[in-house]
């Protein structure tokens, strides 16, 4: 269950002290086919906008909003864009766990870029522990679902930086949870993803610790879920 909290100003650094690294802007080229309402809205005009896509069940509406909220995380006045971003992630994962349930377009292809947007979020806010948890979830949810065009999105996925966040939230039970789950969706959604998973330093570890960090003894079956998906095991 994805919680919505008002993110709070964080300091968290990586396992050696130091401070999380800035990221480049994440705003693609397919951005130039974004809605200018988008483009041009303030922090302040997101709440109506990111309502009238959740109730359209708009994916891509939503995740225009969400890269728009990842790129003005690098600008003035980034303080102004964490309820919105946190916001659309909320109802973009609501949208997904709703197509699911009711048998509706759970069957058919994600938008484009769905999940570098995601992944650039979390990027973007990976200070932030309320969007962290909430941009894995999204990430989580879409699982292996097909996405439009993927192999030439795909490459542009660092699958590094979930291990990362693992890691910088080594205390957030929660976090860990929808880390594991985030990577058995992107484990299942591609073999190449797979491959990339599996040759990052430390994956296999770093689940072995995951499984103590998780508190709720039902949800640490997430840990062993993510290392089947990568045909480890632990």
């Amino acid at each position: 269950i994805i919680l919505s909290i008002h993110p709070q100003e964080s300091t968290r650094k990586n396992k050696d002290g130091s401070h999380l690294a800035e990221t480049a802007n994440p705003m693609s080229a397919t951005d130039e086919e974004m809605d200018d309402q988008i483009k041009s809205a303030t922090a302040d005009d997101m709440e109506d906008l990111i309502e009238s896509a959740e109730e359209a069940s708009d994916k891509k509406k939503l995740l225009d909003i969400i890269s728009t909220c990842s790129h003005h995380r690098h600008q003035e006045s980034p303080e102004d864009w964490d309820v919105p971003s946190e916001a659309s992630l909320d109802s973009f994962y609501r949208v997904i766990k709703g197509s699911r349930s009711d048998g509706g377009d759970s069957i058919l292809e994600l938008p484009m870029n769905t999940r570098s947007k995601l992944m650039h979020s979390l990027q973007a806010w990976r200070e932030e522990e309320a969007i962290v948890e909430v941009a894995l979830g999204c990430i989580a949810a879409v699982g292996s679902q097909a996405e439009e065009n993927f192999d030439e999105t795909v490459d542009g996925i660092d699958v590094e930086l979930i291990v990362n966040i693992m890691q910088t939230y080594e205390d957030e039970s929660a976090i860990q949870e929808q880390a594991c789950l985030a990577i058995k969706g992107l484990a299942e959604a591609s073999e190449g993803l797979k491959a990339r998973l599996l040759e990052v330093e430390g994956m296999g570890e770093e689940l072995k610790a995951a499984k103590d960090r998780i508190t709720n003894e039902r949800n640490k079956k997430y840990v062993g879920q993510a290392a089947a998906a990568l045909g480890l095991e632990l």
